[in-house]
């Protein structure tokens, strides 16, 4: 085995621990996933999940073919991406609150595919694990094939991270059919998805 594959081999398993652990860490894609697989179940949640998937494709994208230097250039960019993240945020959370005064899951809002996919775009969270991945696992002069394979691991490892937030979200749906906690738990789940962004907001 050449230098150049093990450098490649360890480069791929550091990307896929990389993607795992990002994927399980709390964050406002987690937390409204927790929430959507308790009011809708997992099946349901998958939209949202694919979304985020398609967003971090395009942002993965954009970071390799080097629109990241416009960050540099113009930090205003910056700023916009993550105060409108910030406020689409707090719609989010306003959004499960109100879910909790509704009795029949069909009448309340679900964010789906397409909703999912913009939200990656201005979310400031995304964008700092995407930096990161394209910045530690892509160095300068990497090839197409080399960023393709990142890519690949990097998504592959990231879904199944998601997906154990919906599906433990429904596992929790059960033990919250009343009414209280019910309330409870999707009031909790808003401030903590509204606080979740909190440290971003001071990078």
């Amino acid at each position: 085995m050449t230098v150049v594959v093990r450098e490649l081999i360890s480069s791929l398993v550091g990307v896929a621990i990389f993607g795992f652990v990002t994927s399980v860490t709390p964050g406002p894609n987690n937390i409204y996933l927790l929430t959507s697989g308790k009011n809708f179940g997992i099946r349901k949640s998958l939209a949202y999940v694919n979304g985020i998937m398609v967003g971090l494709l395009v942002m993965f994208s954009a970071m390799y073919l080097g629109v990241g230097s416009l960050f540099k250039t113009y930090p205003l960019i910056q700023e916009v991406l993550k105060y409108g993240g910030f406020a689409y945020i707090v719609y989010m959370a306003y959004s499960i609150i109100r879910s909790s005064f509704v009795h029949k899951h069909e009448t309340i809002e679900r964010v789906g595919f397409f909703r999912s996919t913009i939200f990656q775009l201005v979310n400031p969270k995304a964008w700092i694990v995407v930096i990161s991945v394209v910045a530690t696992f892509l160095p300068a002069g990497s090839t197409p094939t080399t960023a393709l394979m990142t890519l690949a691991i990097f998504l592959i490892t990231t879904y199944p991270g998601a997906v154990i937030w919906a599906a433990f979200g429904e596992l929790m749906a059960g033990w919250l059919s009343k009414p209280t906690p019910r309330q409870i738990f999707n009031i909790s789940a808003a401030v903590l998805l509204v606080a979740s962004m909190v440290p971003v907001l001071f990078l």
